[in-house]
């Protein structure tokens, strides 16, 4: 067995059908069908359980062969990035994810690296906590700053400072509010708050810490797209409460921000990165920015 047929199967495992598997991999179908049987009978298992669609399921002998199978194919590709940059400049592509609330401090970083090392590449993805944690696992990206941190043996996790949120007015509405802002304050204002399509987020922990205070904060739009929730701010449509991480340089001129007194709002983000493989240089680099 060869890396060839490893790399095969872990395709036709991805697709679950040979004829999909064959067209990513730009062969025929018969000779993917044949190798894929001599995988099984040199093995003595059988790796798929076939239906009468054509489709196939890993049986149990399947994903613990997939398991390792990648494995070994991750092996390969680090010793190959390994070898090929022991005397190479830092180049390549940069592959980094961070979460909505993160945004901004994963901008300033790639924007200092790209001063540093011009020539590199960026591969920059968004998304909850949990898509990232896919990414990485995957090997999509490289490393990943977020809010929640991942609780995994095959993750590093590093613990950046507190990022104490604000409240965000317009730039030309205050709300006859001028230094701190209380929660009674912040509670009759017309309140926009960036709600994430999967699990918790500052809509969550804004609306339960206005009701353990008694009072109900007034939120006249829940909004899933950072970019819209900024738009809506500066045009007046309301207020908000965003960590200063979140918010980009050219939106942070045409808003106002207050602190909140006695702030029970505070995020402590991480940066994140996969413990198990090789790093290459510009991950090396993005991670030293920290």
């Amino acid at each position: 067995m060869d890396i060839r047929q490893l790399k095969y199967f872990v395709t036709i495992a991805k697709e679950g059908k040979i004829t999909t598997a064959a067209k990513k991999l730009h062969i025929a179908q018969p000779p993917l069908s044949r190798q894929l049987k001599q995988m099984e009978e040199e093995l003595g298992v059988v790796l798929f359980d076939r239906n009468k669609k054509k489709s196939l399921t890993l049986t149990y002998e399947g994903e613990v062969f997939l398991k390792r199978a990648k494995e070994i194919l991750h092996k390969l590709e680090d010793s190959i990035l390994e070898v090929r940059e022991l005397h190479e400049e830092v180049n390549g592509t940069l592959s980094v994810g961070s979460t909505i609330y993160c945004a901004a401090l994963l901008l300033s970083k790639v924007s200092e690296i790209r001063e540093m090392y011009p020539h590199l590449m960026f591969n920059i993805w968004e998304g909850e906590p949990m898509r990232l944690r896919e990414l990485l696992e995957s090997r999509q990206i490289d490393a990943a700053i977020t809010t929640t941190p991942f609780h995994s043996k095959n993750i590093e996790t590093k613990s950046l400072p507190d990022i104490p949120c604000k409240l965000v007015l317009p730039v030309d509405q205050s709300y006859g509010l001028t230094r701190e802002a209380e929660l009674n304050d912040i509670s009759g204002l017309p309140l926009i708050l960036l709600r994430p399509t999967h699990g918790k987020g500052i809509y969550d922990e804004v609306v339960q810490t206005f009701q353990r205070s008694g009072v109900e904060p007034t939120v006249v739009c829940e909004c899933h797209d950072s970019t819209t929730l900024l738009s809506l701010v500066t045009s007046g449509f309301g207020a908000t409460i965003l960590p200063l991480s979140m918010l980009p340089e050219h939106f942070a001129k045409h808003v106002q921000t207050l602190e909140i007194k006695d702030n029970p709002f505070i995020l402590t983000p991480s940066v994140v990165w996969r413990a198990d493989s090789f790093l290459p240089k510009p991950v090396k680099e993005f991670l030293a920015l920290f």
